[in-house]
């Protein structure tokens, strides 16, 4: 059995020999259709068009053509072009099935879903057994929040055509969302194998690499993508990624400004962006990219946390405090923030305010959950007018808020059953089912839901309702799976090493905890403080003191990092003086 890096490496030396092969054949063997549709296959529209053009020409009619235009325009990005050649739905009987693909393909594009739907019934008439157009079903009932029955359609794709290179690019798509980045990669290997010269599966691949920390393989892959398609926006954008997680923030920061202006100014490239300007000493230009997400985002609490983190480097205590300090107040607001806008109001000379923050901040956080208010205003104020899942999640969150629980799962109830291929919709039952106390059949939507996408926010709620149930042995079940499928995220890392430390497992919880403070936990002192805990555990006492004081000095009201230090002190009077501001700090 190769290894990944053999496999890196094998995707960098196939296309040569196909390359050669096919410059060995002469054109002049090939029908201008066999031209025209072998340029299809291989992405270039423009080529296509030409030689399907010269055939109108040459008495060749429009609906023999049609669907082979459409194709190509689409491939060149030309959606009012593609609509010419197939809206009006005129093809040949040979070519109907691409026809109506194609044409599913542009409405779904563009927004049009239910007709996107009919142009793809009519596809399977005349086609059925084609793999590609179950596919196309796949990402639309994806797309309609129809997630379960796209599941479906992706294994009804790979059962005609077990080696369709699209298929299984979309099997590794819903595998990477389900059970994290690591499972997906096999799917996008034998994807390869089979078409090792598609630009778009290689750079997907290299994406899904570089989720699972695999950063050497994942630049082999976009160098072999970047020579098959040069100056493809998401190759930049995405080499930029990749030198960011590596550190290389000037590199950085310099292919991203190579990107057009249309990744550049999209939620990703400005997040992307925002954080380079951040890691570089540019805390202004953060602060300005960090306020324009927050306003599109104003639920989203991991953008607020680098808003407010750039306004404090940047010298804007007096807007942080302006901006912040309700939402550092919040019961359940993060200890990060209480801690900065706590800062904040010291610098500006609040120091009763800014107590009551950092008294705060030094409490030790658990997981519980609570429905967040939403700064998202919803769109309508009764059940039946709501337009969108969106809508919903604001309208059950307010019934939450106001403890009307059982009305949320009333409502949460029926939008599931009238969506009940929805993982989203599941997800969202759960949430008004652990709010109301079900706390089994909560664990029962959630884990239907993480059939479908697994991410943190549905974890931690699942793990919340294990915690709610007493059962620590879930909870520890629950993490590993997540992080099992190659998911680099700090808090999951901190949480499961907490959990394998109280199982005694001390070498896996601390290397667990290395692995989140290399992802970004450097400062985080909860994870720093139980790191010191483990190395006096596993007779590191000189890693031991380094984590205590490190964890000491980003929050020396935080108990925990009082008490690590004192354990590993061997200065008797410091150790004096941190055990009564320890029984003084837990007394508050």
């Amino acid at each position: 059995m190769i290894s990944r890096a053999d496999f890196a490496r094998l995707v960098l030396l196939v296309g040569l020999p196909a390359l050669l092969v096919s410059c060995g054949e002469p054109e002049e063997q090939a029908s201008p259709l066999e031209i025209a549709q072998s340029a299809l296959a291989r992405g270039d529209g423009q080529t296509a068009e030409s030689r399907l053009r010269a055939m109108l020409e040459q008495d060749h009619t429009a609906p023999d053509l049609a669907a082979y235009l459409g194709q190509a325009a689409l491939q060149q990005d030309d959606p009012a072009k593609a609509r010419r050649w197939l809206g009006d739905g005129v093809f040949s009987p040979e070519t109907a099935g691409l026809g109506f693909r194609m044409l599913g393909q542009l409405e779904m594009r563009e927004g049009r879903l239910a007709q996107a739907g009919a142009a793809f019934d009519r596809a399977l008439r005349a086609d059925p057994d084609n793999a590609e157009l179950w596919t196309d079903i796949g990402r639309l009932r994806y797309r309609g929040g129809e997630q379960f029955q796209a599941i479906e359609a992706a294994a009804r794709a790979l059962a005609i055509d077990p080696d369709n290179p699209v298929a299984l690019r979309f099997r590794a798509q819903l595998v990477r969302d389900s059970h994290g980045p690591r499972q997906a990669l096999q799917w996008y290997e034998t994807a390869l194998e089979a078409a090792p010269g598609d630009a778009g599966l290689l750079t997907d691949y290299a994406a899904t690499l570089g989720d699972a920390g695999e950063a050497a393989e994942s630049l082999a892959a976009l160098r072999r993508a970047s020579e098959l398609s040069p100056g493809d926006p998401q190759i930049i954008y995405l080499n930029a990624v990749v030198a960011a997680r590596g550190g290389n923030f000037d590199l950085a920061r310099s292919l991203l400004l190579r990107a057009p202006a249309s990744e550049l100014e999209n939620p990703a490239g400005s997040l992307l962006g925002g954080i380079l300007d951040l890691e570089l000493g540019y805390y202004a230009s953060a602060a300005q990219t960090f306020d324009r997400l927050v306003q599109n985002q104003p639920d989203n609490r991991r953008l607020v946390h680098l808003l407010a983190r750039s306004l404090m480097l940047s010298g804007g205590e007096r807007e942080l405090v302006a901006r912040m300090s309700e939402r550092a107040s919040a019961p359940r607001a993060s200890l990060y923030l209480k801690t900065l806008v706590g800062r904040a109001l010291e610098a500006l000379d609040r120091r009763e305010e800014a107590a009551v923050l950092l008294d705060a901040a030094a409490r030790p956080s658990n997981l519980a959950i609570a429905p967040l208010p939403s700064r998202t205003l919803p769109a309508a104020l009764r059940f039946e007018q709501l337009d969108s899942g969106t809508d919903l999640r604001d309208f059950v969150r307010d019934y939450l808020l106001r403890g009307q629980t059982g009305k949320a799962v009333t409502e949460a109830g029926e939008f599931a059953r009238r969506h009940a291929r929805s993982g989203d919709a599941q997800s969202l039952f759960g949430d008004a089912l652990l709010a109301d106390g079900e706390i089994d059949r909560a664990i029962e939507a959630y884990s239907r839901a993480a059939q479908v996408r697994q991410d943190w926010p549905l974890t931690r709620r699942l793990m919340a309702a294990y915690i709610m149930k007493d059962d620590s042995a879930a909870v520890g079940e629950v993490l590993e799976r997540y992080l099992s499928g190659g998911r680099n995220n700090v808090s999951a890392a901190g949480l499961y090493g907490g959990w394998l430390t109280s199982r005694g497992q001390f070498g896996s919880a601390a290397a667990m905890l290395d692995s989140a403070i290399a992802h970004g936990a450097r400062r985080d002192p909860a994870i720093l403080a139980l790191r010191s805990e483990l190395a006096a555990q596993l007779g590191d006492a000189a890693g031991a003191r380094q984590f205590a004081w490190s964890a000491y000095k980003l929050q020396p009201l935080y108990p925990p990092a009082i008490r690590a230090l004192a354990q590993v002190s061997e200065d008797e009077a410091l150790v004096a003086r941190l055990e009564r501001k320890l029984a003084k700090v837990t007394a508050r």
